[in-house]
């Protein structure tokens, strides 16, 4: 999937792979509820997202659907280096008819636009390396104004063996067979990425553990 050489054709369908295992895993409802609960305790129904490394989309517009559902007012961005996920996403939302935008970037070398109130990524950590995991926690930590919250896989044993039995019942897609259990390889235990947070100089987070082997890391900026 980071191969920018990769096939159209595979690229699209392990796309449409990923976004049938993030539905069945409910991915998505773990990055929901901390931006479901920041907009209850701080009474707003407004709020601007930024999602860096959005795929096809389905994330935000997962969540656009459920911020309707709440009548909260989100105002949706996807950032992602790839002009194919992008393609994709752009088709996921017209198909939805939600409005969002899409910013082809990549978020660790280019700046990141600073008037969202919640900066968001998820399944994105894993597929970088320790320093720059540290660099963009931090780079998210600058652009949000109110909240960070990212999403990803633990490794262990058990996840990389419920990643090679899942992802072979759910897609036909053969990057995805590939890609998830070395997605789970390149994954952090909860040890190791609380000692990435701290070294981004972020304090007062949040880490919780999710079945199937995922954990979701929450941030508020303090007021100043």
């Amino acid at each position: 999937m980071d191969d920018p050489q990769l096939d159209q054709r595979l690229h699209k369908q392990a796309l449409t792979g990923l976004s049938r295992i993030n539905w069945l895993t409910r991915t998505h409802r773990l990055v929901w509820r901390p931006i479901e609960s920041y907009c209850r305790e701080n009474q707003l129904d407004s709020v601007a997202v930024l999602d860096l490394g959005c795929g096809s989309g389905d994330l935000l517009v997962w969540l656009k659907t459920k911020a309707q559902a709440a009548r909260i007012d989100l105002k949706i961005t996807g950032c992602d280096m790839s002009p194919v996920a992008l393609e994709s996403a752009r088709h996921r939302a017209d198909q939805a008819k939600i409005d969002a935008d899409f910013l082809q970037m990549n978020v660790l070398d280019e700046i990141l636009p600073t008037h969202h109130d919640i900066v968001i990524c998820s399944l994105f950590l894993h597929h970088l390396a320790d320093g720059d995991v540290v660099h963009l926690l931090r780079r998210m930590a600058e652009s949000a104004r109110h909240l960070v919250v990212a999403a990803d896989l633990h490794r262990g044993r058990w996840a990389h063996l419920m990643c090679w039995a899942g992802t072979r019942l759910i897609t036909r897609s053969p990057v995805v067979h590939v890609d998830g259990p070395r997605s789970v390889e390149g994954a952090f235990t909860l040890v190791e990425i609380k000692q990435l947070v701290k070294q981004a100089g972020l304090t007062k987070y949040q880490i919780a553990r999710h079945w199937p082997e995922r954990f979701v890391l929450t941030w508020k900026k303090p007021s100043p």
